[in-house]
Protein backbone atom coordinates (compact mmCIF):
# COMPACT_ATOMS: atom_id res chain seq x y z
CA UNK A 1 0.00 0.00 0.00
CA UNK A 2 1.38 3.38 -1.02
CA UNK A 3 1.93 6.09 1.58
CA UNK A 4 2.33 9.80 0.95
CA UNK A 5 5.11 11.69 2.70
CA UNK A 6 5.49 15.45 2.91
CA UNK A 7 9.07 16.75 2.81
CA UNK A 8 8.54 20.22 4.22
CA UNK A 9 11.06 22.90 3.16
CA UNK A 10 13.06 20.25 1.31
CA UNK A 11 15.66 22.70 -0.04
CA UNK A 12 18.60 20.73 -1.45
CA UNK A 13 18.05 17.50 0.51
CA UNK A 14 16.79 15.53 -2.49
CA UNK A 15 18.97 12.57 -1.54
CA UNK A 16 16.70 11.94 1.46
CA UNK A 17 13.90 11.23 -1.03
CA UNK A 18 16.16 8.71 -2.76
CA UNK A 19 16.96 7.04 0.59
CA UNK A 20 13.25 6.87 1.46
CA UNK A 21 12.45 5.12 -1.83
CA UNK A 22 15.11 2.53 -1.06
CA UNK A 23 13.22 1.78 2.17
CA UNK A 24 9.77 1.89 0.52
CA UNK A 25 9.64 1.79 -3.31
CA UNK A 26 5.88 2.50 -3.26
CA UNK A 27 6.15 5.79 -1.38
CA UNK A 28 4.80 9.00 -2.93
CA UNK A 29 6.85 12.07 -1.96
CA UNK A 30 5.59 15.65 -2.01
CA UNK A 31 8.12 18.41 -1.48
CA UNK A 32 7.14 21.86 -0.27
CA UNK A 33 8.87 25.23 -0.17
CA UNK A 34 8.34 28.90 -0.97
CA UNK A 35 10.47 28.95 -4.13
CA UNK A 36 10.17 26.86 -7.25
CA UNK A 37 13.97 26.69 -7.48
CA UNK A 38 14.57 24.23 -4.65
CA UNK A 39 16.90 21.53 -6.07
CA UNK A 40 15.30 18.86 -3.87
CA UNK A 41 12.04 19.19 -5.80
CA UNK A 42 13.61 17.25 -8.69
CA UNK A 43 13.76 14.16 -6.45
CA UNK A 44 10.10 14.42 -5.41
CA UNK A 45 7.05 13.02 -7.17
CA UNK A 46 5.29 16.34 -6.74
CA UNK A 47 6.20 19.84 -5.62
CA UNK A 48 3.92 22.38 -3.96
CA UNK A 49 4.67 26.02 -3.25
CA UNK A 50 3.60 27.40 0.12
CA UNK A 51 4.06 30.81 1.77
CA UNK A 52 7.30 31.56 3.61
CA UNK A 53 7.58 30.18 7.14
CA UNK A 54 7.13 33.59 8.75
CA UNK A 55 3.96 34.32 6.77
CA UNK A 56 0.81 34.38 8.97
CA UNK A 57 -0.86 32.00 6.50
CA UNK A 58 1.92 29.42 6.55
CA UNK A 59 0.38 26.95 9.00
CA UNK A 60 -3.01 27.25 7.32
CA UNK A 61 -1.39 26.38 4.00
CA UNK A 62 0.28 23.34 5.57
CA UNK A 63 -3.06 22.16 6.97
CA UNK A 64 -4.61 22.52 3.52
CA UNK A 65 -1.76 20.68 1.84
CA UNK A 66 -2.02 17.78 4.27
CA UNK A 67 -5.78 17.55 3.83
CA UNK A 68 -5.92 17.83 0.04
CA UNK A 69 -2.98 15.48 -0.58
CA UNK A 70 -3.87 12.88 2.09
CA UNK A 71 -0.46 13.09 3.75
CA UNK A 72 0.48 10.09 5.92
CA UNK A 73 3.86 11.24 7.29
CA UNK A 74 5.89 14.45 7.53
CA UNK A 75 9.59 15.27 7.69
CA UNK A 76 10.92 18.82 7.98
CA UNK A 77 14.35 19.94 6.81
CA UNK A 78 14.99 23.36 8.38
CA UNK A 79 15.15 24.53 12.00
CA UNK A 80 12.65 27.42 11.63
CA UNK A 81 10.18 25.07 9.95
CA UNK A 82 10.50 22.45 12.71
CA UNK A 83 9.78 25.16 15.28
CA UNK A 84 6.72 26.34 13.36
CA UNK A 85 5.33 22.87 12.53
CA UNK A 86 5.65 21.82 16.18
CA UNK A 87 2.53 23.91 16.84
CA UNK A 88 0.55 21.50 14.66
CA UNK A 89 2.00 18.26 16.00
CA UNK A 90 -0.77 17.31 18.44
CA UNK A 91 -3.47 18.26 15.95
CA UNK A 92 -1.97 16.30 13.05
CA UNK A 93 -1.05 13.30 15.20
CA UNK A 94 -4.69 13.08 16.32
CA UNK A 95 -5.61 12.84 12.62
CA UNK A 96 -3.29 9.85 12.19
CA UNK A 97 -0.42 11.70 10.50
CA UNK A 98 3.04 10.44 11.53
CA UNK A 99 4.87 13.64 12.49
CA UNK A 100 8.60 12.95 12.61
CA UNK A 101 9.48 16.21 14.33
CA UNK A 102 9.35 17.17 18.03
CA UNK A 103 6.69 18.76 20.19
CA UNK A 104 6.77 22.49 20.95
CA UNK A 105 8.86 22.21 24.11
CA UNK A 106 11.61 20.15 22.46
CA UNK A 107 11.50 22.20 19.26
CA UNK A 108 11.95 25.38 21.32
CA UNK A 109 15.16 24.38 23.06
CA UNK A 110 16.48 23.04 19.76
CA UNK A 111 15.77 26.20 17.77
CA UNK A 112 16.44 28.79 20.49
CA UNK A 113 20.15 28.56 21.33
CA UNK A 114 19.68 30.35 24.66
CA UNK A 115 17.08 27.74 25.62
CA UNK A 116 19.57 25.06 24.55
CA UNK A 117 22.02 26.45 27.10
CA UNK A 118 19.38 26.59 29.85
CA UNK A 119 18.21 23.04 29.04
CA UNK A 120 21.80 21.78 29.21
CA UNK A 121 22.36 23.38 32.60
CA UNK A 122 19.12 21.95 33.93
CA UNK A 123 19.99 18.46 32.72
CA UNK A 124 23.63 18.37 33.81
CA UNK A 125 25.01 18.53 30.26
CA UNK A 126 28.39 20.23 29.71
CA UNK A 127 27.97 23.33 27.57
CA UNK A 128 30.12 26.41 26.82
CA UNK A 129 29.57 29.47 28.99
CA UNK A 130 26.81 31.44 27.27
CA UNK A 131 24.94 34.72 27.70
CA UNK A 132 22.50 36.97 25.87
CA UNK A 133 24.00 40.03 27.58
CA UNK A 134 26.88 41.66 25.65
CA UNK A 135 28.11 43.35 28.82
CA UNK A 136 28.51 39.97 30.50
CA UNK A 137 30.17 38.67 27.33
CA UNK A 138 32.93 41.27 27.84
CA UNK A 139 34.12 39.14 30.75
CA UNK A 140 34.59 36.09 28.49
CA UNK A 141 38.11 35.34 27.24
CA UNK A 142 38.74 36.16 23.59
CA UNK A 143 38.06 34.91 21.04
CA UNK A 144 34.37 34.27 21.65
CA UNK A 145 31.45 33.29 19.43
CA UNK A 146 28.50 35.53 18.57
CA UNK A 147 25.63 33.74 16.89
CA UNK A 148 21.96 34.48 16.17
CA UNK A 149 19.78 33.15 18.98
CA UNK A 150 17.37 31.71 16.41
CA UNK A 151 19.89 31.07 13.64
CA UNK A 152 20.30 28.14 11.30
CA UNK A 153 22.99 26.73 8.99
CA UNK A 154 25.69 28.91 10.61
CA UNK A 155 24.26 32.05 9.03
CA UNK A 156 25.34 35.16 10.94
CA UNK A 157 27.86 33.37 13.18
CA UNK A 158 30.95 35.46 13.95
CA UNK A 159 34.21 34.83 15.79
CA UNK A 160 34.90 37.91 17.92
CA UNK A 161 38.65 38.44 18.31
CA UNK A 162 38.62 42.07 19.45
CA UNK A 163 36.34 43.43 22.16
CA UNK A 164 35.51 46.46 19.99
CA UNK A 165 33.86 44.07 17.52
CA UNK A 166 31.60 42.50 20.14
CA UNK A 167 28.43 44.46 19.35
CA UNK A 168 26.69 44.16 15.97
CA UNK A 169 26.02 47.26 13.91
CA UNK A 170 23.29 49.63 15.02
CA UNK A 171 21.15 48.54 12.06
CA UNK A 172 21.36 44.88 13.11
CA UNK A 173 18.40 44.05 15.36
CA UNK A 174 19.07 40.29 15.40
CA UNK A 175 18.93 38.79 18.91
CA UNK A 176 22.31 37.16 19.61
CA UNK A 177 23.90 34.85 22.11
CA UNK A 178 27.55 35.16 23.11
CA UNK A 179 29.42 31.96 23.78
CA UNK A 180 32.78 30.86 25.10
CA UNK A 181 34.91 29.60 22.21
CA UNK A 182 35.90 25.98 22.88
CA UNK A 183 39.09 24.94 21.12
CA UNK A 184 38.79 21.32 20.06
CA UNK A 185 37.59 18.89 17.41
CA UNK A 186 34.09 19.25 15.99
CA UNK A 187 32.15 15.99 16.07
CA UNK A 188 28.52 15.16 15.41
CA UNK A 189 26.18 12.53 16.72
CA UNK A 190 22.96 11.70 14.90
CA UNK A 191 19.94 10.15 16.53
CA UNK A 192 16.62 8.85 15.28
CA UNK A 193 13.62 8.48 17.56
CA UNK A 194 10.18 7.01 17.07
CA UNK A 195 6.90 8.88 17.53
CA UNK A 196 7.07 8.51 21.31
CA UNK A 197 10.68 9.70 21.64
CA UNK A 198 12.20 6.23 22.01
CA UNK A 199 15.63 6.03 20.38
CA UNK A 200 15.96 3.71 17.37
CA UNK A 201 19.39 4.46 15.89
CA UNK A 202 22.61 6.38 16.38
CA UNK A 203 25.72 7.37 14.43
CA UNK A 204 28.78 9.49 15.21
CA UNK A 205 31.18 11.20 12.83
CA UNK A 206 33.90 13.81 12.52
CA UNK A 207 33.28 16.83 10.31
CA UNK A 208 36.45 17.45 8.30
CA UNK A 209 35.17 20.05 5.85
CA UNK A 210 32.19 22.38 5.96
CA UNK A 211 31.18 25.33 3.78
CA UNK A 212 28.44 27.79 4.75
CA UNK A 213 27.14 25.36 7.36
CA UNK A 214 26.97 22.46 4.88
CA UNK A 215 29.01 19.34 5.64
CA UNK A 216 31.23 18.48 2.67
CA UNK A 217 33.50 15.78 4.12
CA UNK A 218 32.87 13.53 7.11
CA UNK A 219 34.14 10.22 8.54
CA UNK A 220 32.30 8.03 11.01
CA UNK A 221 33.92 7.28 14.36
CA UNK A 222 32.91 4.51 16.77
CA UNK A 223 33.89 6.12 20.06
CA UNK A 224 32.08 4.69 23.05
CA UNK A 225 32.16 8.01 24.91
CA UNK A 226 30.35 9.69 22.00
CA UNK A 227 27.83 6.88 21.76
CA UNK A 228 27.14 6.99 25.50
CA UNK A 229 26.85 10.79 25.49
CA UNK A 230 24.47 10.71 22.52
CA UNK A 231 22.22 8.07 24.05
CA UNK A 232 22.06 10.09 27.27
CA UNK A 233 21.20 13.29 25.38
CA UNK A 234 18.55 11.49 23.33
CA UNK A 235 16.87 9.98 26.37
CA UNK A 236 16.77 13.32 28.18
CA UNK A 237 15.50 15.24 25.15
CA UNK A 238 13.00 12.62 23.89
CA UNK A 239 14.08 12.93 20.26
CA UNK A 240 11.34 12.34 17.67
CA UNK A 241 12.47 11.67 14.13
CA UNK A 242 16.00 12.61 13.00
CA UNK A 243 18.30 14.83 15.06
CA UNK A 244 21.82 16.11 14.42
CA UNK A 245 23.80 17.20 17.51
CA UNK A 246 26.91 19.39 17.28
CA UNK A 247 29.60 18.67 19.88
CA UNK A 248 33.10 19.99 20.52
CA UNK A 249 35.64 17.51 21.92
CA UNK A 250 38.31 19.26 23.97
CA UNK A 251 40.82 16.66 25.12
CA UNK A 252 38.08 14.12 25.80
CA UNK A 253 35.64 16.57 27.41
CA UNK A 254 32.48 16.83 25.33
CA UNK A 255 30.65 20.18 25.04
CA UNK A 256 27.12 20.36 23.64
CA UNK A 257 26.91 23.14 21.04
CA UNK A 258 23.60 22.72 19.23
CA UNK A 259 20.60 20.48 18.68
CA UNK A 260 19.28 20.35 15.09
CA UNK A 261 15.91 18.60 15.26
CA UNK A 262 16.03 17.39 11.66
CA UNK A 263 18.35 15.67 9.19
CA UNK A 264 21.75 17.34 9.23
CA UNK A 265 23.87 17.93 6.15
CA UNK A 266 26.15 15.07 7.20
CA UNK A 267 23.44 12.41 7.36
CA UNK A 268 24.66 10.65 4.19
CA UNK A 269 27.76 9.40 6.04
CA UNK A 270 25.53 7.86 8.70
CA UNK A 271 23.43 6.25 5.97
CA UNK A 272 26.50 4.86 4.23
CA UNK A 273 27.66 3.46 7.58
CA UNK A 274 24.43 1.50 8.04
CA UNK A 275 22.46 3.79 10.37
CA UNK A 276 19.47 3.69 8.05
CA UNK A 277 17.10 6.22 9.62
CA UNK A 278 14.69 6.16 6.68
CA UNK A 279 14.07 2.42 6.95
CA UNK A 280 13.34 2.83 10.66
CA UNK A 281 10.98 5.74 10.02
CA UNK A 282 9.10 3.68 7.43
CA UNK A 283 8.78 0.81 9.89
CA UNK A 284 7.54 3.20 12.58
CA UNK A 285 4.99 4.74 10.23
CA UNK A 286 3.68 1.22 9.59
CA UNK A 287 3.18 0.69 13.32
CA UNK A 288 6.25 -1.47 13.92
CA UNK A 289 8.67 -1.07 16.86
CA UNK A 290 12.27 -1.47 15.63
CA UNK A 291 14.90 -2.27 18.30
CA UNK A 292 17.69 0.22 19.04
CA UNK A 293 20.37 -0.01 16.33
CA UNK A 294 23.88 1.15 17.34
CA UNK A 295 26.08 -0.93 15.01
CA UNK A 296 27.07 1.69 12.45
CA UNK A 297 30.39 1.09 10.67
CA UNK A 298 33.59 2.82 11.72
CA UNK A 299 35.73 5.00 9.41
CA UNK A 300 33.22 5.33 6.58
CA UNK A 301 33.78 8.55 4.64
CA UNK A 302 31.35 10.76 2.76
CA UNK A 303 32.00 13.55 0.25
CA UNK A 304 29.55 15.64 -1.76
CA UNK A 305 29.78 16.24 -5.47
CA UNK A 306 28.15 19.21 -7.22
CA UNK A 307 25.81 18.05 -9.99
CA UNK A 308 24.44 21.00 -11.97
CA UNK A 309 21.13 20.61 -13.78
CA UNK A 310 18.64 22.92 -15.44
CA UNK A 311 16.81 23.74 -18.63
CA UNK A 312 14.48 26.32 -20.21
CA UNK A 313 12.92 28.61 -17.61
CA UNK A 314 9.53 27.98 -19.14
CA UNK A 315 9.90 24.25 -18.46
CA UNK A 316 10.87 24.65 -14.79
CA UNK A 317 7.48 23.39 -13.58
CA UNK A 318 8.00 20.14 -15.47
CA UNK A 319 11.59 19.78 -14.28
CA UNK A 320 10.54 20.09 -10.64
CA UNK A 321 7.30 18.07 -10.95
CA UNK A 322 5.47 21.17 -9.73
CA UNK A 323 1.68 21.31 -9.67
CA UNK A 324 -0.53 24.30 -8.87
CA UNK A 325 -2.81 22.25 -6.61
CA UNK A 326 -4.96 24.09 -4.09
CA UNK A 327 -2.23 25.42 -1.82
CA UNK A 328 -0.48 28.02 -3.92
CA UNK A 329 -0.24 28.86 -7.61
CA UNK A 330 3.16 28.15 -9.14
CA UNK A 331 4.62 30.69 -11.52
CA UNK A 332 7.96 30.97 -13.29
Amino acid sequence: MSTTWLFSTIGKRGYIADYLRQADPNVHIIGSGNSLFAPGFASCDEAVLVPSIDDPQYLASVRELISTHNINAILSFTDPDVAKLSHLRDELSAQGVSCFFPDQETALFGFDKWETFLWAQKNGVTVPRTTTNPEEARTFPLPLIRKPRFGSASVGVSIIREIDDLLPTAEDTTPYIYQECIAGEEVNVELCGDLSGRLMSISAWRKLLSRNGETQLAITTRRQDLIDAALSLGEKARIIGPCDIDIIDRDGQLFLIEFNMRFGGGYPVSHLAGANFLELLVQTQRGETPPLHTKFLDEIFMMKNLQPFGGPIGKANELFHAKPGTVSPIAT
